[in-house]
């Protein structure tokens, strides 16, 4: 999924309403949604994560992310919560709008500062490229739960 593609990502989300049901996983569309944005806040500088990832693992982690492999079903980032957070918006298009806002301020964030690099709290430090291959392949994820790709 081309996360960058606004139309794409707004066309596609906007086929979720509140009855819309994952393939796998217990978020509810509006919260898959607003978990795509939180993430985003990371590498944006707007979400801090204490998480420290040694190096020897991100090492091992990092090259997945120049694969064309998947984001295995039911794999569960540690720093998130077991269970969904409460919904922070009102409705799926306010979600929406708010991770178009989250993917418009990434690519900012980035031409500003070329050197920018933030660490990711599985893959370790990644600079703009690497968030990019992230970012993809965490967008298919979700998108593939919902049955939009």
């Amino acid at each position: 999924m081309d996360f960058s593609n606004e139309d794409e990502v707004r066309t596609q989300l906007q086929k979720l309403n509140s009855d819309s049901k994952p393939s796998f996983g217990n978020m509810n569309a509006q919260q898959m949604i607003e978990h795509l944005s939180a993430v985003t806040q990371i590498p944006n500088g707007n979400w801090k994560v204490d998480i420290f990832v040694e190096d020897e693992k991100a090492a091992r982690r990092k090259p997945f992310l120049n694969t064309d492999n998947e984001i295995q079903v039911g794999f569960k980032a540690s720093f998130l919560s077991e269970n969904p957070v409460p919904l922070k918006f009102n409705s799926i298009d306010e979600a929406i709008d708010d991770l178009i806002s989250q993917v418009n301020l990434f690519f900012e964030v980035f031409e500003k500062d070329t050197s920018r690099k933030v660490t990711h709290p599985f893959f370790g430090e990644l600079d703009f490229e690497y968030w990019k291959k992230f970012q993809v392949k965490h967008f298919t994820h979700h998108f593939k739960q919902f049955g939009l790709v």
